[in-house]
């Protein structure tokens, strides 16, 4: 074994791990340090006596070979297909998602839909020739979606979850979150099998720049997508890694150009970890204030303007074998916006008969949701009841947890904020930042890994070769 300073690496979820795994396989000595009581992140599940209640409906899926081939060597028997339904509830209807156009056509009042259509057409006209000099999500949307549609499906939406109307919103936020209608992502399909017809090639996962889509098959485990990560942990373990749970980075010590140590509080109390490098999935905002000392009044101004959501989840037992209509739901008027019915995801649940839901409820940690578990466990179980979902007399039991930094806020100018910090990071040689949070990029399971695995190649090139 290395007598080498370890590299360390913040965080145990899709990036982090997959980034020690990288560093391993390439002969390097590493320390994954995570604040939870078990590896996963975003991509875990928190426990609750023998049940697991995930951090919404994450399901496994990508295009790129190789991280495709890993995860299925990974899993083998135990990586199940599965198919996902979404439903998505407003004017007293409930709707696929992402929308179809001829389920609005056909569902919405007959002055509405001729409305929506003019609206749209009207936006795509104008959008060929018109863009405005500022653009943010609300400009976006419109010209995607027309007036009507924004109206009904998107601006109230956004506003209740977010907390940030589409105005403010930078049109990132639209461009990469929001799909599009239905027969536009079939021309946006057609068109890229036809640039892969004429220039045949693997498809790499992208992190630059990503959109989310749901490419590829969809899979899952009876144990949920935190099977995978654990299974991550297990094989990196088994390669001389180490990982410490319920350990909070306190600050990385700076000297000169360099991150020389990790200052943890863990269990055994505080402790200082010399380090050769280190990886960071934490916040990227709380990364940079973590250094020691800091990088200026510039670096911490633009830590300042970086907003994470918080989310308060509310897991729920239910005696009934299942709940939902759909995989998930969407909702715009009640506490919570998305509620998941594990029984679609293969889950194996005790006892037979019973399933798990968990609804989301999205806040600031300065909300009230954010502290107090029994107004948060009331206000969603009377929304479920108000909407006859399921009554009290059904759940066995209830459990809350939360994520403070759950979605990055793509408030306006956040670019810039992010640019200061990132640029500010890269006169640090040995450190990177990775992942969801690393990067204030909301990116699904498999290219937080690319973010990872890049993210230690990196590093690996620029350190002393291992010893």
């Amino acid at each position: 074994m290395s007598t080498e300073p370890p590299i360390v690496v913040v965080g145990a979820g899709c990036a982090g791990l997959a980034a020690a795994e990288r560093l391993a396989a390439a002969g390097r000595r590493v320390l994954v340090l995570e604040e939870m009581d078990c590896v996963g992140g975003l991509a875990g599940g928190a426990r609750s006596g023998r049940d697991v209640y995930e951090y919404g409906p994450h399901v496994f899926h990508t295009t790129d070979p190789e991280i495709l081939a890993d995860v299925k060597g990974l899993m083998g028997a135990d990586l199940l297909p599965f198919h996902r339904t979404i439903r998505i509830k407003f004017l007293d209807s409930y709707f696929d998602f992402p929308l179809r156009v001829s389920d609005v056509v056909g569902r919405l009042p007959l002055t509405t839909v001729l409305a929506a259509a003019a609206t749209y057409v009207w936006r795509t006209a104008q959008g060929m020739v018109y863009r405005p000099a500022v653009e943010n999500s609300e400009t976006v949307l419109l010209r995607n979606y027309g007036d009507v549609l924004y109206r009904l499906f998107f601006r109230d939406y956004i506003t209740h979850v977010w907390g940030v109307p589409p105005s403010a919103f930078s049109p990132s936020f639209a461009k990469e979150r929001i799909p599009r209608l239905n027969f536009l992502e079939f021309l946006d399909k057609a068109a890229a099998a036809l640039q892969r017809w004429r220039r045949p090639a693997q498809e790499r996962t992208a992190t630059q720049g990503f959109v989310e889509k749901v490419a590829g098959d969809l899979y899952t485990t009876r144990e949920g997508f935190h099977a995978i990560l654990e299974r991550m942990a297990e094989r990196l373990r088994g390669r001389g890694a180490e990982i410490r749970l319920s350990t909070r980075v306190e600050r990385l010590v700076r000297e000169g150009d360099r991150v020389a140590a990790v200052v943890t509080r863990g269990p055994g109390g505080e402790e200082t970890i010399p380090c050769a490098g280190v990886i960071s999935t934490m916040a990227v905002n709380e990364a940079a204030l973590a250094l020691d000392p800091g990088l200026g009044p510039e670096v911490a101004a633009a830590a300042g303007a970086l907003v994470f959501r918080a989310i308060v989840f509310v897991g729920i037992k239910v005696r009934r074998p299942q709940v939902l209509p759909a995989s998930f739901m969407y909702f715009r008027e009640h506490s919570f916006n998305r509620i998941t019915d594990f029984s679609y995801f293969s889950f194996h649940i005790e006892p037979p008969g019973t399933t798990l839901l968990v609804a989301e409820v999205t806040c600031s940690p300065s909300d009230p949701v954010w502290s107090d578990d029994a107004l948060t466990r009331d206000w969603v179980l009377d929304d479920l009841a108000r909407e006859k979902i399921l009554e009290r007399g059904e759940v066995e039991s209830v459990h809350v947890f939360r994520a403070r930094h759950a979605h990055p806020i793509y408030a306006m100018g956040y670019e810039r904020a992010l640019k200061s910090i990132l640029d500010a990071f890269g006169y640090l040689p040995n450190l990177e930042t990775a992942g969801r949070q690393g990067l204030f990029q909301y990116v699904n399971g498999h290219v937080a890994m690319k973010m990872g695995r890049e993210a230690a190649d990196r590093l690996h090139a620029r350190l002393e070769p291992a010893s």
